[in-house]
């Protein structure tokens, strides 16, 4: 099977494409060094010919609710259209358990992707993950005021960015499922004990 991967050089694509190439899959690589840019659609007409599957799990790294709607809405609307005309069969996208109800900053962005995802014209699934694991550091980075760093009080479920990796190339193998059952880690935690 041809598999594109929509943001294959970041935390979720790195391992989908080496779990989709060692079970044996075509691989294309949708990212901006691999002469893609999804944002303007240029050179996703060429790459996605003959491809089968898109996993999309492009991020963009930003707070403003208008920036990340503005991203995953055009990268979305840039994928489906250029899948209609590849014949791509199926559409995969990697979202956020728990973003329901959510209309500010980055879940903004993923709750417009899903949307455009549900009302596009290529079959769907759709798989919400929970944090990864790597979600306590990125908490770390971004939440501090000079030398204080913040921790919210939360409940979370981290689960490996490589166990959603192969899930996904597990949907990729099978039809389409729509919303596909949500994908949490075994252990509940607490981000800041």
């Amino acid at each position: 099977m041809r598999i594109a991967i929509a943001g294959a050089t970041g935390r979720v694509g790195v391992p989908a494409v080496e779990i989709a190439r060692a079970r044996g899959h075509d691989v294309v690589a949708l990212t901006r060094s691999d002469g893609v840019d999804l944002v303007t659609g240029a050179g996703a007409d060429a790459a996605l010919g003959g491809v089968d599957v898109v996993i999309d799990v492009t991020h963009h790294e930003t707070r403003s609710t208008r920036r990340s709607v503005d991203f995953f809405t055009a990268v979305t609307t840039t994928l489906l259209d250029a899948e209609v005309r590849a014949g791509v069969r199926h559409h995969i996208a990697l979202s956020i358990v728990g973003i329901d109800g959510q209309s500010s900053g980055y879940y903004a962005g993923k709750l417009a992707q899903e949307a455009a995802v549900q009302a596009g014209p290529v079959p769907w699934t759709l798989l919400r993950a929970t944090q990864f694991h790597e979600f306590a550091g990125q908490i770390w980075e971004v939440a501090s005021v000079g030398p204080v760093h913040l921790a919210p009080r939360m409940r979370t479920q981290p689960v490996a960015a490589r166990e959603v990796a192969s899930h996904l190339v597990d949907l990729a193998e099978g039809r389409p499922r729509g919303r596909a059952r949500d994908l949490a880690g075994p252990h509940e935690e607490s981000l800041v004990a």
